[in-house]
């Protein structure tokens, strides 16, 4: 008996549920589901005026049946705005289209989601009201971490910071702002690639954001928000690893704001990436040695990206080369090829440092032995043009100029050696070439 009266109780609990799902009566919920029937048929068809009656039917009558209501609904809505030539009927449908986004947000929750693709209606059928555009995505802009894994929300920040844009050409935000936006949208595509990494569009939503924010990142814009920033903010990490960043990624690592912020970051936060920093603040300033001396092994290991490890490891192999340290500079090479098999920079300093180091490389004191790290350096140039065609021009130039210090045909001969034929060079680096004479 007690069976039976679980088994009754479930199936009135289920029956419940579905009626609240297909309506509050019987009556809505057959109303409801005859009106879910008619719509859907005259969407598949496209012929969304004849659906809007009974799709507006099924809103009124159960919403939660399906969160497909409102994303045909959005469509539904659209078509009808393009066809209205009436203004004030178009004025009300815009309207239903921004509120059908409040009613999806109350049933179906994804709130950073809905807010933001609202904003996204409001500024396409509403371009002149910015404010409040822009205030609707700063409330998406509110919601990152929750809605991380919500499909297509890693738009909304790219979205977002287009229209602080339309905000900044309009005067209703300055400079400073716009630059805090920029950093508020890359620290959101930051956050979302942290907590949804299965997501693929990272990249291409990273890439779009940098684009838009290209025309204002000079440096003679950042510099002096900085340095006046800096006045009040010297101890506050989170603002020096921003701004050294930002300052970082548009190239204004030569300015003193960005020397100055480096040295209060690193004292306060002695990170990798902070020590990274320092070391590209003193190769700008020239002092290599102390350059090289921040980017140990397991310093740069630490640090945040393959493509900082990669810059790291040259940063190393280019203050080698000019402190005329040349090993150095070759297994710093030698990393950076391990991380980046096809670098065009790395063959190019490789080759720079065989030719650089040539004369502590003698050999047996033969002109041949003497020369033969030329072949070495213009194997590596060749390696880097067809790695990267793009350095094909410089990479030619120096193929030219180092080529004329191979052995000439008269010293090949004398030592009894044929052009095509394999020679191994060993001194402070081993390499088996190829016997060229010099033209």
């Amino acid at each position: 008996m007690k069976k039976i009266f679980v088994a009754a109780l479930a199936l009135a609990c289920a029956s419940f549920a579905q009626a609240q799902k297909y309506g509050a009566t019987p009556e809505d919920s057959v109303s409801c589901l005859q009106n879910l029937s008619v719509y859907q048929e005259f969407f598949k068809q496209k012929n969304y005026e004849h659906a809007y009656d009974a799709w507006k039917k099924v809103l009124e009558l159960c919403p939660t049946s399906s969160k497909n209501n409102f994303i045909r609904g959005n469509v539904i809505l659209k078509n009808l705005i393009s066809k209205e030539k009436d203004a004030t009927a178009r004025a009300a449908r815009i309207d239903e289209l921004i509120a059908l986004w409040d009613l999806r947000r109350e049933y179906f929750g994804e709130i950073g989601y809905c807010f933001g693709m609202q904003a996204a209606d409001m500024r396409t059928y509403r371009p002149k009201n910015i404010k409040e555009y822009l205030d609707v995505y700063t409330k998406a802009m509110e919601y990152v971490e929750e809605s991380a894994k919500v499909k297509n929300f890693e738009n909304i920040p790219e979205m977002y910071f287009s229209a602080c844009c339309d905000a900044f050409k309009a005067d209703l935000i300055d400079k400073e702002s716009l630059i805090n936006a920029y950093d508020q949208a890359a620290t959101a595509l930051e956050t979302i690639a942290k907590l949804n990494p299965a997501n693929d569009k990272i990249a291409e939503r990273e890439n779009g954001l940098n684009s838009l924010f290209e025309p204002y990142a000079a440096c003679q814009d950042l510099i002096p928000i900085y340095t006046k920033k800096f006045e009040t903010a010297a101890s506050d990490i989170n603002f020096l690893k921003k701004a050294t960043r930002m300052l970082n990624l548009r190239s204004c690592t030569d300015s003193e704001i960005f020397f100055t912020m480096t040295e209060a970051l690193y004292g306060l936060e002695p990170t990798p990436q902070s020590a990274y920093m320092m070391a590209k603040m003193c190769y700008s300033k020239g002092d290599y040695a102390k350059a090289v001396s921040y980017l140990t092994a397991e310093v740069i290991d630490q640090l945040d990206s393959d493509s900082d490890k990669e810059n790291a490891y040259l940063l190393v192999a280019d203050a080698s080369l000019k402190m005329n340290r040349y090993a150095e500079g070759r297994n710093a090479c030698n990393k950076v090829l391990e991380i980046n098999p096809n670098s065009g920079k790395a063959y190019i300093l490789l080759g720079s440092l065989y030719a650089a180091g040539a004369g502590n490389c003698k050999g047996d004191g033969t002109p041949v032995a003497i020369r033969a790290p030329y072949w070495a350096a213009v194997d590596m140039f060749i390696k880097a043009r067809n790695a990267d065609p793009s350095l094909t021009e410089s990479v030619n130039k120096l193929i030219a100029t180092y080529s004329a210090h191979f052995p000439s045909a008269d010293d090949l001969f004398t030592y009894g050696l044929q052009e095509g034929d394999s020679y191994t060079i060993s001194c402070w680096f081993s390499l088996t070439t190829t016997i060229r004479a010099s033209r």
